[in-house]
């Protein structure tokens, strides 16, 4: 019998930081029943606080005690894991063979009434565990990885001839490549450096329409969803390189009023969705996954649609702009992920009550409270109306 539990490492790292995880969320939790305390605290956030501290103190605990009890067993005749509050066994002969991900090991059974048995990759010897299946049971992602290969070869849809099909199997893998990296490339290129900046705005427009039809060349063979153990090139990364024109819209202006926005945003994603599922036979739709990823992708494609709306509205702007000059009343710095720069001014134009504006860095430095600033304020190109802030 082989026994594995959780390695080392990992068990002292949890072992140390579950407690001082649970201390902070149980101070968290008694925090806005202290008196002296009440006036830090938001009362309408005692309704967050308390479920939210309740859940991680309860997350926090289960796993303390899954690090504890967590085991996977390799038996003469069977194989078994068990946590807290579960125990999976499988016979030997009722394996059907595994999956490795980036998380987990999964070991499946040819028994449809038997849950498949999940392993974590910080167990001890992982590796070991993994040379045992490998030896005993198929790996499942090849299996279906060359069995969706001999589909292929075997398909007239990829050509006349399996020579034929494997050399445009071939092609395609080639071309996901490059396009992978060029859409990586744009994305990094348009969200922190973005000079040339009409050059790279422009590339964050095209490419997903150009991923758009090397999908449709291709006829399937290109997808877009990113899934292990497939015979199929992918594009998800390519398409993603679309979210680099939403990051440098929200950078780099300010709207005034979005209700402009959402219906062309909505538009775009809906047209775009139509066209990538038009006669497409990577989702089958008898799935949970299969929704989840038309999900993920829309979201992906709506952020597309939003910085293009708001790009092309600011950017190609050409209309007279008016002139407001309001007083600077205070500062704030937001820190986080992202540092943002904000100033409290007074009423201007069609801003009729005290309100912050968004700045940049040089701008927050250069100016403080009772100095006056300069408010660019123009329709936009789809009457989007927004404003530039200067000195």
């Amino acid at each position: 019998m082989r026994e594995y539990k959780i390695s080392k490492p990992w068990a002292i790292f949890i072992y140390i930081t579950t407690p001082l995880l649970i201390a902070l969320f149980c101070w968290m939790l008694i925090m806005p029943f202290i008196p002296a305390m009440r006036g830090d605290v938001n009362s309408n956030a005692y309704w967050i606080l308390v479920p939210i501290s309740l859940g991680m103190i309860a997350l926090m605990v289960m796993g303390l005690l899954d690090t504890i009890k967590g085991k996977f067993v390799i038996d003469k005749d069977q194989i078994y894991s068990e946590g807290v509050f579960s125990k999976r066994e499988l016979m030997l002969h009722e394996i059907k063979g595994f999956r490795v991900t980036d998380k987990y090991i999964f070991i499946e059974s040819n028994n449809k009434e038997k849950k498949k048995i999940k392993v974590s990759i910080y167990f001890g010897n992982k590796d070991e565990i993994i040379e045992w299946l490998a030896e005993h049971y198929p790996n499942l992602d090849l299996v279906q990885a060359n069995r969706e290969h001999e589909e292929i070869l075997k398909s007239k849809e990829f050509g006349s001839s399996a020579e034929e099909r494997d050399l445009r199997l071939i092609k395609a893998h080639k071309t996901a490549k490059i396009l992978n990296w060029t859409g990586g490339i744009i994305a990094v290129w348009t969200i922190f450096l973005a000079k040339p900046y009409e050059l790279s705005i422009i590339a964050s427009l095209v490419f997903p329409i150009v991923c758009l039809i090397i999908i449709k060349y291709y006829n399937g063979l290109i997808r877009v969803d990113e899934r292990k153990g497939t015979a199929y090139p992918t594009i998800l990364f390519a398409m993603m390189s679309g979210t680099g024109i939403c990051v440098r819209a929200l950078l780099d202006y300010n709207i005034f009023d979005y209700s402009n926005v959402w219906m062309p945003s909505i538009i775009i994603t809906v047209l775009y969705m139509a066209v990538l599922l038009l006669g497409n036979k990577e989702f089958k739709f008898n799935k949970a996954k299969d929704y989840m990823s038309i999900i993920a992708i829309s979201f992906f494609m709506f952020a597309y649609g939003y910085g293009s709306v708001i790009s092309i509205n600011c950017f190609y702007d050409k209309s007279q702009p008016e002139i407001f000059n309001p007083t600077v009343l205070s500062k704030r710095i937001s820190s986080g992920k992202h540092t943002s720069y904000y100033l409290e001014v007074t009423p201007w134009g069609p801003q009729k009550e005290i309100d912050e504006v968004s700045v940049s860095r040089d701008l927050y430095s250069r100016l403080e409270p009772n100095d006056q600033l300069n408010i660019y304020f123009t329709k936009g190109k789809f009457d989007i109306p927004w404003f530039e802030v200067t000195e």
